[in-house]
């Protein structure tokens, strides 16, 4: 047996999915079959299992249509790598309140790399961006995103950049609007080393670099979900 790979579990990615949706369904209709006092608590966690269930069901049908387009080989599903990367996704909603930014960063990921198109089954890489995009707020992913569809569009490099600059551009390319918003989300993402830091003694200054502010796998982990983008263009939008 190839190491990347693990036992064969009973259940396809597909069933397994399915099987977790109903799980959240029996329990929103356990909730809503309880009594008063107990539905007034229950409240939150209706929300979060609602949320999960529709987010869930978006990752199942993209999943399904990816293996029918023959994207994702028949036995990736097997792997370890995938099947870290889906544990890690379904924590996610597990553990946390799910919004639609944070999950679809997760969703990307994983199906990109599913595909093994910019990595294959034996690279720890997939693992570990799951793993960096769950530390990371909305707004955090917000301001990396937009950072790196910045740097895309090109011809900064040349231009005089202070640090207040840059919160104002990534405030009104982003609709953050508020430069002081961008900022705290700023410091956590240079904290996690997907930004660069501030230069001059009053960090009154960047280095744009190549990407704006991007690091290597700031800017990997934002092409990766780029790459989702490209391939669901070829076949129609799926999101």
């Amino acid at each position: 047996m190839n190491n990347n790979e693990i036992t064969i579990p009973v259940q396809t990615t597909s069933e397994m999915l399915k099987n977790t949706i109903f799980n959240l369904v029996e329990g929103i209709t356990g909730i809503a079959t309880s009594e008063k006092n107990e539905l007034i608590l229950s409240a939150g966690h209706l929300v979060q299992r609602l949320r999960s269930t529709s987010l869930l069901n978006a990752l199942r049908e993209e999943w399904n249509l990816f293996r029918e387009r023959g994207k994702i080989a028949d036995d990736y599903q097997y792997t370890e790598q995938h099947i870290n990367c889906l544990q890690e996704t379904l924590e996610f909603l597990d553990k946390d309140i799910p919004d639609e930014i944070r999950f679809s960063m997760l969703k990307k990921l994983l199906l990109v790399a599913a595909q093994e198109i910019l990595t294959d089954r034996n690279s720890h890489l997939p693992i570990q961006m799951i793993k960096m995009c769950k530390t990371m707020s909305s707004g955090e992913s917000l301001v990396l995103l937009t950072t790196y569809s910045i740097a895309k569009s090109g011809g900064l490099n040349n231009e005089r950049f202070g640090a207040i600059k840059w919160l104002e551009y990534v405030a009104d390319h982003s609709g953050l609007v508020f430069p002081e918003l961008v900022e705290t989300y700023e410091q956590e993402l240079v904290k996690k080393h997907l930004l660069t830091d501030r230069v001059h003694p009053d960090n009154s200054g960047v280095n744009l670099g190549e990407n704006f502010r991007l690091t290597g796998f700031g800017h990997m982990l934002c092409s990766y979900i780029e790459k989702y983008d490209e391939e669901n263009k070829q076949f129609g939008s799926i999101s």
